[in-house]
């Protein structure tokens, strides 16, 4: 399997732990969820007695009782004797067939109860399908030690505030593993598309891909090797019947329910802004929320990926910028979004020449540097400092007023590493060698000077001119004047 180790490896332990386990899996739709879950107790842990039940967005939760008790008879052959009109009488028929599947079986190991979609089956909790699943855990899972709960869900909101953080409800402090589903990281991406989907590209096409669909598993799926990368896109977005044309808007549905529109709102915003916005700036656009409301909703897209909180260096909280990190998110916004459905039903392999015009060249260049930051553990492991990190942010200098000719500065990505050692990180996109020229040498220099003038307070430094492009940069005159310490590119990345 591609990705999930980490994953992976925690399911396998908890099937060798002698404790009953609640573990939660949570993530965006098209993640790759429910084919981790499947994957692993239907083929690597297929020693594991294993029963699965599918929660519907569709239903209401009275058809949904009745199709988990059809469930239960797939698996188990075992018909209720009694009618089972609550869902407190489901937990017991399920209870009883576990218990005589184990005695038939005479089965040793784990018994895996896993409840996928869990946040559709009662979305507002009216048919007390939440008090009868806690009821059945602290008195029946609890009580064993060879049965393992996996509830999963592309909900964020309802399995943050019914399962993971709700104090008073009945799985209060009884979650045992949480396992957030985040996309794959250009490594990765670039394992399943050669190893899965057999394409024979480079290293920057696949960039090219990931600054598009992102790490997203079911998105990649689409892909055809037979196909051009632009006429892969093309398919995928800007045709009617694309499988992504409405993707956008069923990911919000999906992951937040009744407050998708105030998620998608803040995403929106966000898109038109690659430096981010503070808290407060948030709070100045978005006229129709209270800002813990969008404190919530930001907390939820961090949770779910599609929003990295970034630091000013050596500034305090309010001074945190919210910047989007999800490649689809910005694609979509950019590119699909002002399209109307007249424009999408009218075009004829739009995406082969819009890739080519100059507005897409200029996009690639600032999403590049929203790869990068999406990416930075590949980075910090290529630099061998992972160890030694303490930040990763931006910093600024706004130009002193009554300074002739004082000039502001701006770096995107800063990171401080112990023993007062910096990187400044400069991103740059390009189809060739990057040349470092007079002006950037001057931008360059100026950012160094400001930094060490008014950003680092103590005074001492170790600092680094890093270079992060797609094929190295150009050995010159400048770029010896800079003092650029590394050369990175993207083939670093994804060794």
């Amino acid at each position: 399997m591609i990705g999930r180790r980490k994953e992976l490896a925690i399911l396998n332990n908890i099937c060798e732990e002698k404790e009953s386990k609640l573990v939660v899996v949570h993530g965006r739709r098209r993640i790759g969820k429910t084919y981790l879950i499947d994957y692993m107790f239907k083929e690597h842990r297929a020693d594991c007695l294993f029963f699965k039940f599918t929660g519907s967005a569709e239903q209401d939760s009275s058809i949904q009782r009745d199709y988990f008790i059809e469930a239960i008879y797939e698996w188990f052959k075992i018909e209720p004797k009694t009618p089972i009109l609550k869902w407190h009488q489901v937990f017991m028929f399920l209870k009883r067939a576990i218990d005589e599947e184990i005695t038939k079986r005479h089965h040793k190991g784990k018994v895996i109860v896993f409840i996928d979609e869990v946040a559709w089956i009662d979305k507002h909790n009216k048919a007390g399908f939440l008090s009868a699943f806690g009821h059945f855990y602290n008195t029946y899972i609890e009580s064993n030690n060879n049965l393992v709960v996996i509830l999963c869900g592309s909900n964020a909101s309802w399995i943050k505030n019914k399962i993971l953080k709700d104090t008073v409800g009945p799985l209060y402090h009884r979650v045992d593993v949480e396992i957030p589903m985040l996309p794959f990281d250009l490594k990765e991406t670039k394992e399943y598309l050669i190893n899965e989907k057999r394409f024979d590209i480079d290293n920057k096409s696949v960039v090219d891909i990931y600054m598009v669909l992102g790490g997203i598993a079911k998105y990649l799926s689409y892909l055809d090797s037979k196909l051009s990368i632009s006429q892969n896109i093309n398919n995928l977005f800007f045709n009617l019947n694309s499988p992504l044309y409405d993707e956008y808007d069923a990911i919000f549905k999906s992951l937040f329910y009744d407050k998708a529109t105030a998620h998608k709102n803040i995403i929106d915003l966000l898109s038109n802004k690659q430096s981010g916005y503070t808290m407060l700036e948030l709070d100045v656009h978005i006229e129709d929320s209270k800002i813990h409301a969008i404190r919530n909703h930001i907390d939820e897209l961090i949770d779910t990926g599609f929003v990295k909180p970034v630091n000013r260096f050596n500034n305090k909280t309010k001074d945190t910028k919210y910047i989007i990190i999800d490649s689809f998110s910005l694609f979509y916004n950019k590119w699909v979004k002002p399209l109307s459905k007249n424009d999408i039903a009218s075009m004829v392999n739009y995406f082969d020449t819009k890739s080519q015009s100059h507005d897409y060249i200029i996009w690639q260049g600032y999403a590049f540097e929203t790869v990068c930051i999406a990416n930075m553990h590949l980075y910090l492991n290529q630099r061998g400092l992972s160890a030694a990190l303490k930040s990763v942010g931006y910093w600024n200098y706004i130009p002193n007023k009554d300074i002739i000719k004082d000039k502001g500065a701006q770096i995107d990505i800063l990171i401080e590493y112990t023993n007062n050692t910096y990187d400044i990180v400069e991103c740059k996109y390009y189809n060739d060698e990057f040349t470092i020229d007079k002006s950037y040498t001057a931008n360059l220099l100026n950012k160094k000077g400001k930094l060490i003038e008014h950003g680092i307070v103590n005074k001492k430094y170790d600092l680094k001119m890093i270079m992060l492009t797609t094929y190295g940069t150009k050995i010159n005159q400048y770029y010896n004047q800079v003092n650029i310490s590394q050369n990175v590119v993207i083939d670093d990345l994804m060794k």
